[in-house]
């Protein structure tokens, strides 16, 4: 769940928002219409810059409320300056790429495979023999190191299972009876420090796996043919004697030790940002429980006693690891041992094998001209990590239906809206599941409004874990104004959702004040006591009440185009120019009497200049002045 808020009163009493239940949902776009000074509002408290005095706030389902971590999981896009706009944008795209930890890793491993199968390739010389050789050796590493990891990775699950039970029947013990913060938190607390552990085990394992692979390289005394070719007194055998150095293994145990040390850079790194997030789930930690004791005014006895049973939590956590610390020992330095002796023998076996096939003659070399197409092949597979990262983004836009070809060659963004593009896929590219555009999409033009919500509809489709918030202060912005659809507006201060017909029904005088002017709203006369003069039309309503003569402002949304037989006025319009509305639904057009009108239309569609006659109903009265 990317935002879920409930119940959430901010800690300043200055806010103009009092009270905001908010949730946004993946895969989709959430609408929020305020004023100018609750967006200010609103926006402090999605970018997590504002504390709650009551209530839960979750982003991506974690109970923290602090402006960096949400940074690492919300994008937040507004206009853009002139300097912006200079820097160059395949710098943006390729820099925010990079930044994601996972495609760098898979990048770097990905060239390392292929520039070192392309060394020993180049390094066998059209020896087939010794290119089997190679195949077969290196077959052999990486099922060694796919069974180790395969093994260590069942006992780590086993302890890691241990402990995440534990977590969740000491949250449940402790905070049972706190607030659902506090637990949640709890638990979150002490899976980092279960977290932590896990990390220090799994790199503890991978340096004994990076020592005996690197073992590998030094076997060299193991076959005795390199220095018996060497002393030999046969001359012809002498000079062949570099086909007897020990040599097969150096690009595969290079290539693995390579994979390795990107994973032990990688284990560096998540414990160095373990202790970050440690120190932010602290912090909140510590601000719901301080609130909750200040809340319900708990004894200092029970909080020392809290603090208590929090250290002894910590302690189990290390004491249950400790009892893991002889099955771990005993797989590194005896089943780990065991596994590499049985690797060993079999590359000392298989490279004296082939030092018998020289001896006998019988190595073959391939053809020389398939030999130079193969190794162009390699050649051709090696693809810097940068060169990826480009791949990737080409490929990106093409799914997205995103042109950036003609000015990703150059320096300067010369639209809004590819502005707009730019932030949207630095966003998908760090690994952010939110992004909230801020109320300027009244900027664009029709052409680019239109193909910013295609391309909307399109990342939804591919990165369906992607939630869209989108701030209005104009309703000609919304791109679905269909009468059941869910928007979320200000009512006495509290953020609420609605559909969009009880919308414009509860706002519809401000919306004509602000955007549509004199739009929507018909002159009346009072006739009788239920019978009212409505562009020379007799209406007959009975359930509102009328002054002599006023205004009545017509909803949009509940406007018929069809026949209604029950207390309903025909009024006949003429379908004018194109309105400012971006959703295709809603038109615009004049009365007899020169009323201009906007109405909605989901099953019909009408043309420019054409006359239809839409049906008022008694519900279809929002407001009466």
């Amino acid at each position: 769940m990317p935002y879920k808020i409930k119940n959430f009163t901010p800690a300043n009493n200055k806010e103009t928002l009092k009270k905001v239940d908010f949730e946004s949902k993946p895969g989709q776009i959430t609408n929020v219409y305020l004023e100018a000074e609750k967006q200010k509002s609103f926006k402090k408290i999605i970018l997590g810059r504002q504390k709650n005095k009551t209530g839960r706030y979750q982003v991506d389902n974690e109970d923290v409320i602090n402006k960096n971590f949400i940074k690492l999981h919300t994008e937040y896009i507004k206009t853009d300056t002139w300097f912006q706009r200079l820097i160059p944008t395949k710098w943006i795209l390729a820099l925010s790429l990079l930044s994601d930890l996972q495609f760098l890793r898979n990048a770097r491993i990905k060239y390392a495979e292929k520039k070192y199968d392309y060394l020993s390739l180049l390094d066998s010389k059209n020896d087939l023999s010794d290119l089997k050789l190679r195949r077969d050796i290196d077959e052999a590493i990486n099922k060694f190191v796919k069974f180790s990891n395969e093994s260590h990775e069942k006992i780590v699950n086993n302890l890691d299972q241990i402990l995440s039970r534990l977590n969740e029947s000491m949250s449940q013990k402790m905070f049972n009876e706190f607030s659902p913060q506090v637990k949640v938190l709890s638990k979150a607390l002490y899976d980092i420090e279960k977290e932590t552990l896990l990390k220090r085990m799994e790199f503890k394992f991978v340096q004994v796996l990076y020592d005996k692979i690197e073992s590998l390289n030094e076997l060299r005394d193991s076959c005795t043919c390199e220095f018996n070719t060497k002393k030999s007194n046969n001359k012809l055998l002498r000079k062949r004697k570099a086909l007897f150095e020990y040599k097969q293994t150096r690009f595969i145990v290079e290539k693995q030790l390579k994979f390795l040390n990107i994973r032990l850079n990688k284990l560096r790194l998540e414990s160095i940002l373990l202790i970050f997030r440690k120190k932010t789930i602290s912090s909140q930690f510590k601000f719901e429980l301080d609130k909750f004791y200040k809340t319900y005014s708990v004894s200092k006895e029970v909080q020392q006693e809290v603090s208590s049973e929090l250290n002894n939590w910590k302690k189990v956590i290390k004491d249950k690891f400790n009892d893991q610390n002889f099955t771990e020992k005993k797989f590194l330095f005896s089943f780990i041992k065991t596994e590499v002796n049985l690797l060993t023998k079999f590359i000392i076996s298989n490279i004296h094998n082939y030092h018998k096939l020289i001896l006998t003659g019988e190595i073959k070399y391939g053809n020389k001209n398939e030999f130079l197409s193969l190794r162009k092949h390699y050649k051709k597979q090696i693809v810097p990590v940068v060169k990826q990262a480009e791949n990737w983004m080409e490929s990106n836009f093409k799914n997205l239906d995103i042109n950036f070809e003609w000015f990703l060659k150059g320096s300067f963004k010369l639209s809004s809206l590819n502005m707009i593009y730019v932030k949207i896929l630095k966003a998908i590219n760090l690994g952010k599941k939110n992004i909230v555009i801020s109320d300027f999409l009244h900027l664009l033009t029709n052409r680019d409004y239109e193909m910013l919500f295609e391309t909307i509809t399109k990342i939804n489709e591919f990165y369906p874990n992607i939630s869209f918030i989108i701030l209005h202060s104009k309703t000609f912005t919304i791109s679905d104004l269909s009468k059941n659809k869910k928007i979320y507006w200000s009512k006495n201060d509290e953020l609420v959702k609605t559909t969009t017909k009880e919308f414009f029904e509860k706002n519809l005088i401000d919306i004509c004040k602000n955007e549509l002017g004199e739009s929507n709203v018909f002159a009346f006369s009072k006739e009788s006591e239920n019978l009212i003069d409505v562009e020379n039309r007799l209406w007959n309503v009975n359930t509102k009440k009328f002054n002599d003569n006023g205004f009545i402002f017509i909803n949009p949304l509940e406007v018929s185009t069809e026949f209604i037989e029950n207390n309903s006025v025909p009024i006949n319009v003429r379908i004018i120019r194109t309105n400012k509305y971006h959703d295709k639904n809603m038109y615009f057009g004049v009365t007899r009497n020169k009323t201009k009108i906007y109405f909605y239309s989901e099953d019909k569609e009408f043309e420019r200049e054409n006359e239809v006659v839409l049906y008022f109903e008694e519900r279809s009265i929002s407001a009466i002045i």
